[in-house]
């Protein structure tokens, strides 16, 4: 007897069983949306951040 493959249902946003569970195991259009999510997300870490303005205490004082 031939064993059917349950479809297994992850909910929207769990990235638990990508941590926790073999790839091979998970839907592949999980694993293929979780790639998708991780190389977007290291794309837009490498882009530079703008610097930031900090004042001197000095400038904060008021003068009469």
């Amino acid at each position: 007897m031939k064993r059917k493959k349950m479809k297994r249902r992850i909910k929207h946003n769990d990235l638990l069983p990508w941590f926790l569970e073999d790839h091979g195991q998970l839907p592949e259009a999980y694993v293929k949306s979780c790639q998708k999510f991780f190389d977007e997300l290291q794309a837009t870490s490498n882009k530079p951040q703008a610097a930031s303005v900090k004042l001197s205490p000095q400038s904060n004082v008021k003068k009469n």
